[in-house]
């Protein structure tokens, strides 16, 4: 229902009406009726008010600051302005607070639509004396890659074998053995099972 049709019905029988637009947000039509409090089918007396949730229109929006707050508030803050958090990413950060924001894609200042998709890096605070080299083997290409991420290390080169009896991409080497101390951001290259030749 469009907002216009929706109120006249309503109207028509007797309810008052009061409208909420909430930010734009690609899943509804611009608009268009989301929800009504009280809900549809709800048993109420004539001449009451019926508040008419209403998606919003795309609109051009101001990038706000959002580095060294709380990836929580961000996230409320981002919603609120009709924004979506696309991609959060962990780096060690010395001049930002463990948890919060330590970089953020569009820059403050920018104008997008609403409904733009924000990426945002997160400081794991003060990188540590050493890094531990964490076990791969056995464990999927995605996974460890968000184990060597989480671990603050990269994802070096990648070789394939062919392993007929394990899932495709699955770890079955590394450079550098588990628990080994390392004190820079290593590279681990691996090397992944193929199930065909």
């Amino acid at each position: 229902y469009y907002l216009q049709k929706a109120t006249y019905t309503l109207n028509s029988l007797g309810f008052k009406t009061d409208v909420v637009t909430v930010p734009y947000k690609e899943e509804y039509i611009p608009g268009t009726v989301i929800t009504l409090s009280p809900r549809s089918f709800t048993k109420v007396k004539e001449g009451r008010l019926i508040t008419l949730t209403v998606a919003g229109h795309r609109e051009d929006i101001l990038i706000p600051n959002y580095i060294s707050e709380t990836l929580r508030n961000a996230t409320i803050k981002a919603n609120r302005i009709g924004l979506v958090i696309d991609t959060v990413m962990y780096e060690y950060n010395n001049d930002i607070k463990n948890g919060n924001i330590s970089f953020q894609f569009p820059r403050e200042g920018q104008v997008v639509k609403s409904g733009a998709r924000l990426t945002l890096g997160v400081s794991k605070g003060s990188p540590p004396d050493y890094y531990i080299v964490p076990d791969l083997v056995g464990k999927s290409l995605k996974l460890g890659k968000n184990i060597l991420a989480e671990a603050g290390l990269r994802l070096g080169e990648i070789e394939y074998e062919y392993q007929p009896d394990l899932l495709d991409e699955t770890i079955i080497d590394q450079n550098f053995t588990p628990g080994m101390r390392v004190t820079f951001p290593a590279s681990i290259d691996l090397i992944l099972s193929k199930e065909e030749e």
